[in-house]
């Protein structure tokens, strides 16, 4: 019996090579997506004897199952009980047997470069043990498995393979979350549960809870009826971007400057009162309601940019977390001259180099990882407005009147 190491493009050719010698091909493997070697399976179909695909975490791509699904040697593992997890080949030759075990699935990124893989090629005879129990192994798995159907099983699993894309997105990304800076007298965000976290809001000593809740509850009332930022009222544009001054009553007579008063930001209050029209694309990126993805907020940024072209003083954190927090407080909190400090220490984060393209990592992922904000929604009361606006109501906790940041 001989033994090989696989790695790198020798795996993709050697599979590809004994696809189209051998007579028989025989599969398990975890996950399927398309790559050369599903693509030489499917050329060489007739060749199919027993294949076996998982479908557990949604990782499969439901059109390579579609491609299979003509097939009656190909089944599939349905997502349930316990992990499928098995990356296997087996193949009968002219001149014996041949196996391929180890890290390969029939995936893009094990045989398309993007990952590092390892697996053995085991060549020998069904004399030799190691081969007939991988054989066997094969004829298992494909005993439980099941149909591959329209009408079925492809149908549900579709459904739910696009159901949940975001969450397949997000096990992609590592995030570097930091520890709280050295000397920070507040509280890292990971170590706040919901309990805490309502208590820190409760006893805020600059703001009353409920006028803060009133700015948050009339943004959104705002966003509900107009949608977008250009259909609104100058009244409910200046609301929204806190640009009201303060010898102003501003709309509906709230304190709109909590959260961030911007009314010394000159050219982003201009846009905001004359040419509202950029700031508006820019924000229209980001749904009213849902999950909002990092290329979703990327598109924001992008567009949020391009509409201070030709001014004096382009727009920065402040002004951008300001328009975000009252369209989605749930998400995004507004970082301003008050609470900078305080939010950047505990995030682990220098205030001087916080700005809007690195703020999705250093502020809103550690914000979505912390346990206050993964805390099931509370029903009814206070605690269910406080949930639903919980990302802007950081603020309560880091806010500091006698703070000395400029807003940049």
């Amino acid at each position: 019996m001989k033994v090989t190491l696989l790695t790198g493009d020798n795996a993709t050719r050697t599979l590809k090579r004994l696809i189209g010698a051998c007579w028989n091909l025989d599969v398990a493997v975890a996950w399927g997506g398309r790559n050369p070697v599903f693509e030489a399976m499917i050329e060489h179909h007739d060749k199919l004897r027993r294949v076996v695909i998982g479908t557990h975490m949604y990782q499969t791509d439901p059109a390579v199952l579609r491609a299979f699904m003509p097939y009656t040697a190909v089944r599939c593992m349905p997502p349930d009980g316990k992990l499928f997890h098995p990356k296997v080949y087996l193949f009968e030759l002219d001149d014996g047997i041949a196996a391929v075990v180890g890290s390969h699935n029939l995936t893009g990124g094990a045989f398309g470069g993007r990952n590092i893989e390892a697996s053995v090629l085991i060549e020998g005879s069904l004399a030799d043990s190691a081969l007939r129990d991988i054989a066997e192994f094969i004829n298992s798995c494909w005993g439980d498995a099941e149909k591959i159907d329209e009408g079925g099983f492809l149908f549900a699993y579709e459904s739910q393979y696009h159901a949940n894309r975001i969450k397949r997105e997000a096990l992609d990304n590592f995030h570097r979350i930091k520890k709280p800076r050295e000397g920070t007298d507040k509280p890292s965000p990971q170590a706040i549960s919901w309990n805490e976290f309502v208590r820190g809001i409760k006893i805020d000593p600059h703001h009353e809870i409920e006028a803060r809740l009133s700015v948050l509850e009339r943004a959104a009332s705002i966003f509900v009826e107009k949608v977008s930022l250009a259909k609104m009222t100058v009244a409910e544009r200046k609301a929204i971007a806190g640009t009201y001054g303060s010898k102003e009553e501003g709309l509906d007579a709230l304190p709109w400057a909590w959260f961030g008063t911007m009314f010394g930001q000159g050219d982003f209050k201009n846009l905001i009162n004359e040419s509202p029209a950029g700031l508006s694309r820019a924000l229209d990126r980001i749904p009213l309601d849902g999950d909002v993805s990092e290329v979703q907020f990327r598109a924001f940024s992008k567009d949020f940019d391009s509409a201070f072209t030709g001014k004096a003083h382009k727009g920065g954190v402040p002004t951008a977390s300001r328009l975000l927090a009252m369209k989605r407080p749930d998400l995004f909190v507004a970082v301003n001259a008050a609470n900078r400090r305080g939010i950047c220490g505990a995030f682990g984060v220098a205030p001087t180099t916080l700005n809007l393209d690195n703020y999705w990592e250093r502020i809103v992922i550690p914000t979505q990882l912390s346990p206050w904000w993964q805390h099931a929604r509370v029903r009814g009361g206070l605690n269910s407005r406080l949930w639903d606006n919980r990302a802007a109501l950081l603020d309560c906790i880091y806010y500091d009147p006698n703070a000395k940041n400029s807003a940049n």
